[in-house]
């Protein structure tokens, strides 16, 4: 869990746009999802987990203890999500009107490896570690 810790910059994205369509997002999140470079914080608090979104557009932050529901709210979309610790990567589970996405964070040669799906979309975000 611990490889996560810290902060993250994202440094390429490949099918974020398709992804954010297929969620539903209005056209301008997707045309700001493509443009913005978001750094990403994870550290731990107590037993609950914490990870702070960052870009010049919006901030967000949610806290969630690992293989415990929460509710997660991403730019007014509402969602019940559950993280687990998997063979060394975060597992997330969101579930909202009976649909289903799956992302996973892993790390790979130091970076920080976000692969999202949703019915037959797949995007993949890379982050590198920084010092803030």
């Amino acid at each position: 869990m611990e490889a996560f810790f810290g902060n993250w910059k994202l440094v390429s994205s490949e099918n974020f746009d398709e992804y954010m369509r297929a969620k539903g997002f209005g056209e301008e999140h997707v045309q700001v999802g493509n443009i913005v470079k978001p750094v990403i914080s994870i550290y731990q608090d107590g037993e609950r987990v914490v990870v702070k979104l960052k870009t010049s557009f919006i901030s967000s932050e949610n806290s969630f203890v690992l293989g415990e529901e929460f509710d997660e709210n991403i730019v007014g979309k509402l969602y019940r999500s559950v993280v687990n610790l998997e063979g060394g990567k975060l597992v997330q589970t969101q579930k909202w009107d009976d649909k289903t996405s799956f992302l996973t964070r892993e790390i790979q040669d130091g970076k920080m490896i976000l692969t999202m799906s949703y019915d037959d979309v797949v995007a993949v975000r890379t982050y590198d570690k920084i010092e803030i």
